[in-house]
């Protein structure tokens, strides 16, 4: 496969999105002057349709889905592994043997898959359409998937309010429109404005100047208003002219309405019935179709400008003013492990994203603190699993919260979550680091000593002037401790 070139002018990225009805792919050439699209393809695999009332995805869903992504993998030649970014959204969130589904596929397409957050999923939509569309002022975005829709408020760049809901056209369809008449719509419409209900005074409470919705369910609905003479903004009034046309069986076989596919047509009732209730119950005037969405997001979180882990550091600064972390302290660790960090990276060939983890982790880890000193370890893990953090999919945030969680106190691998992309061996290495560097700092001491670093394969040796050992006594309690921790595990921790 050849080499693509590394620097940003140039550059070929590729963003896959594998949603609940269909899998995008996108290819991009990186410029000066932004993303250029230069390949989109689309496979509709139908994968909510497979998902049970038990959440088990069945073979045959999870089947079309591989192949899907074989046939992504071979389109994808030209693009190196590490420019290659694939998503999963609501039904892979939902599925409880997604790692099954994420076995197979890894025999077939060599770029890691990440099952991110509906926060997550909403944040890159509203990148998208940030990066793609002239806005002034505060705008919403929502986007109707087949399993869930997301809802994004903020101007510029910079998100204000994110959140997923569990409402999309391939559930509804399958849920309530088996018949397309006023009592499915109502219905549909009844449902949504449940499910919407806990955050649509909070979206309303912005008073948005623009709303946006992406998706192929805005954009069918979008033309569909446009073919009957109505334009392509979405008002009331298109609505309602679009819902009398589809209750009409004959009009749903009607092969060249732009825009509008036989295959679209047989979800749109449903994203319309949806697309509604928002309408209603966030009191909109018109909805401007934006031809953006995820995989654009995540094309524009690869640029170099803008990238990732940008968007993870100030997700990690907000939490710091948040819960009023002690920032000095939060310093004096972040420093000292990375010292350790460059060595131990060498001996243990470990990643840019195996620093940043530690970085954040020592930003964080007295993030619990508010709550009660003596579990706050656990507290602040609590929090990190369970709040939104933009920029971070869902294993990167349960690593975090597994290096807050066992940062002191008892060191028990069995505190270590089975993740697919981050290993126990992986983990427990940084565990390792992120402790060393904690005991060094209990005393809250401006200043520590000098000292060196060695990794030896799994042995670790802190090396200090003899002086310390006078100078410094509490600290090397606190080390000593630490090396007796480490030893029950059968790791080998050296202090001289």
């Amino acid at each position: 496969m050849p080499e693509t070139n590394k620097t940003t002018e140039g550059r070929l990225v590729a963003a896959v999105d594998l949603g609940s009805n269909s899998f995008h792919m996108t290819v991009a050439k990186l410029t000066p002057s932004g993303v250029i699209t230069l390949i989109r393809d689309r496979e509709r695999v139908r994968l909510a349709s497979g998902l049970n009332h038990k959440n088990v995805l069945d073979k045959e869903s999870i089947a079309r889905g591989v192949e899907a992504l074989a046939r992504f993998d071979a389109r994808l030649s030209g693009v190196a592994t590490d420019d290659i970014r694939v998503v999963a959204t609501h039904t892979l969130r939902e599925a409880r043997n997604v790692d099954a589904f994420i076995e197979s596929a890894s025999q077939h397409f060599r770029a890691p898959i990440e099952v991110i957050s509906g926060p997550e999923e909403a944040r890159l939509i509203f990148q998208a359409v940030a990066h793609t569309q002239s806005i002034d002022g505060r705008f919403l975005v929502f986007d109707v998937g087949g399993g869930s829709t997301e809802f994004a408020v903020g101007h510029d760049y910079d998100s204000e309010f994110l959140s997923s809901r569990t409402l999309g056209c391939v559930t509804f369809t399958h849920r309530y429109m088996r018949k397309i008449n006023k009592r499915a719509f109502a219905e549909v419409e009844l449902a949504t404005r449940q499910a919407i209900e806990p955050i649509a005074s909070r979206i309303r409470a912005f008073h948005v100047d623009k709303c946006f919705a992406s998706s192929g369910s805005a954009k069918g609905v979008s033309a569909l208003g446009n073919f009957l003479g109505l334009g392509p903004v979405i008002t009331r009034e298109s609505i309602e002219a679009c819902k009398r046309f589809v209750m009409k069986d004959a009009n749903r076989l009607i092969p060249d309405i732009p825009d509008v596919s036989l295959e679209r047509m047989q979800v749109l009732p449903a994203g319309l019935g949806i697309i509604s209730a928002v309408m209603d119950e966030l009191r909109l005037s018109e909805i401007h179709f934006a031809d953006a969405a995820l995989r654009e997001g995540v094309l524009y979180g690869m640029d170099d400008r803008l990238k990732a882990s940008d968007v993870r550091e100030r997700t990690a600064l907000d939490l710091v003013r948040k819960y009023g972390v002690d920032r000095a302290q939060a310093t004096r660790v972040r420093e000292t492990v990375e010292q350790i960090f460059e060595v131990a990276c060498r001996s243990w060939s470990m990643s840019k994203d195996d620093k940043q983890m530690l970085v954040w982790a020592a930003m964080l880890h007295e993030i619990g603190l508010q709550i009660n000193y003596s579990g706050y370890h656990r507290h602040g893990s609590y929090i990190v699993l369970n709040t939104t953090m933009p920029g971070f999919n869902r294993e990167q945030q349960s690593v975090l919260a597994t290096l807050i969680r066992m940062h002191r106190k008892k060191l028990s691998r069995e505190l270590i979550p089975r993740l697919r992309y981050w290993s126990e061996n992986r983990i427990i290495r940084l565990v390792r680091l992120i402790r060393i560097a904690y005991a060094m700092h209990v005393g809250r001491e401006s200043k520590i000593p000098r000292f060196e670093v060695t990794v030896d394969q799994e042995t670790i040796v802190l090396t200090f002037d003899q002086s310390v050992f006078d100078s410094h006594p509490v600290m090397l309690l606190d080390l000593q401790e630490e090396v007796r921790r480490q030893r029950d595990e059968s790791l080998h921790l050296t202090i001289q």
